[in-house]
């Protein structure tokens, strides 16, 4: 860890639901005593968290995501291709990132991580050219992320995906698609396609609860099509992992992915909404970034 010197600090204004003056004492106090370089800055727009991360990727030996799984990957697709090392600093809602990679919520303890932790290398996902370190994928949760924040706006939390969820269930439009994992096609009408790289979905929820972004592989879960009723009487066992026992959904996995369908269809990518496409394609870089995660972390 003596080799990482130099840190820049990237923190969402909202981080924290606003508390980022407090983060910002805890950074300060944590490591102005440790010899460490550093500096911070707020993107003021959406996107400009990766505009910064690839401005400074190769003049400091770690960029520091502080906000939730949104800023965590805006900056990551700034750094990919870089030398530059994730460090994460957890302030969102779901916080789905940090709880797979062990790095700890209080911002005091991931500070620490920052200090104390060790440097592993993590697959990465490719959702139509965007990267992803959790999950992406195509239809009905794809719709609720695009609702949310047209609807919603900077607003969060799990009842307010469920109310955007509860407004556009009958407003999704179920295709017929052609899911190729690997050389293998299967034609189905889902309700969403979930490609993981990680178990989270999200916070606690675990869409693929076998998956591990150092395994070379993503993991595919396959929801049909159900009716209202169903899904919300299932809908628990999302933060169980027990839904991959029902006979609606089903689990694959493979290293590249594509969804072929006959109109654009509705497309996340670790939680936020991105362009609908007609044709998705999925594929897995192996090791192509760098985290800072606690010593003790064995995922």
């Amino acid at each position: 860890m003596n080799a990482l010197r130099a840190f820049q600090f990237i923190i969402n204004p909202s981080a924290g639901q606003g508390k980022y003056k407090r983060i910002i004492h805890v950074i300060d106090t944590t490591l102005s005593g440790s010899g460490l370089q550093y500096e911070i800055r707020m993107p003021s727009y959406r996107g400009e968290a990766t505009v910064i991360a690839r401005e400074v990727a190769d003049n400091c030996d770690v960029v520091v995501a502080v906000g939730g799984d949104g800023t965590i990957n805006e900056v990551l697709n700034g750094i990919v291709g870089s030398q530059a090392v994730l460090g994460i600093i957890a302030a969102g809602t779901g916080n789905g990132f940090a709880r797979e990679l062990g790095v700890p919520l209080q911002t005091e303890r991931a500070c620490q991580v920052l200090v104390e932790g060790h440097v592993k290398a993590l697959d990465l996902g490719n959702a139509n050219g965007k990267y992803f370190l959790g999950t992406a994928g195509v239809g009905f949760d794809a719709l609720i992320a695009k609702a949310s924040g047209e609807i919603l706006g900077p607003l969060r939390g799990m009842w307010l995906y469920f109310f955007a969820g509860a407004l556009m269930f009958y407003r999704f439009k179920r295709q017929l698609i052609d899911l190729e994992i690997d050389s293998e096609t299967i034609r189905v009408r889902p309700l969403l396609v979930a490609v993981a790289n990680t178990r989270r979905y999200g916070g606690k929820a675990l869409i693929a609860p076998d998956a591990k972004p150092d395994d070379g592989l993503l993991d595919v879960c396959v929801i049909q099509n159900m009716s209202a009723l169903r899904l919300m009487y299932h809908l628990p066992k999302l933060f169980t992992g027990e839904h991959t026992k029902l006979s609606d959904v089903a689990m694959y996995r493979g290293k590249n992915i594509t969804i072929h369908a006959k109109e654009p269809i509705p497309l996340h990518v670790d939680g936020e909404a991105v362009e609908s496409r007609s044709e998705v394609q999925f594929t897995l870089l192996l090791e192509a970034i760098k985290v800072l995660v606690p010593k003790e972390h064995k995922a």
